[in-house]
């Protein structure tokens, strides 16, 4: 393995950074990640962006985290539905 890769406790490959205030990382969703505790007194924030094709539709949630996505970031949309709210505004069209 490269420099900044090592192998968790279970063994899988694992790369780490610490990352300094202001710094960002972009990855995929499905990327296992986590950060320490947050030592300080201030408000440790975030910002998620998730992009999806115009025209994608929700699927049926498969488990609970699913579930309560669907529930707050495209409230009012039933699987099968087009995946568009407030929340989800186009961004881009050709």
């Amino acid at each position: 393995m490269g420099a900044g890769w090592s192998r968790c406790s279970k063994g899988f490959p694992r790369a780490g950074q610490a990352l300094a205030a202001g710094d960002a990382t972009f990855h995929s969703g499905r990327t296992l990640h986590s950060a320490g505790p947050n030592r300080s007194a201030a408000r440790r924030e975030v910002m998620t962006v998730i992009y999806f094709a115009d025209g994608a539709r929700l699927r049926a949630p498969e488990n609970p985290f699913q579930e309560t996505d669907a529930r707050v970031f495209l409230p009012g949309v039933s699987p099968g539905e087009l995946a568009a709210s407030d929340l989800n505004p186009l961004l881009y069209l050709e």
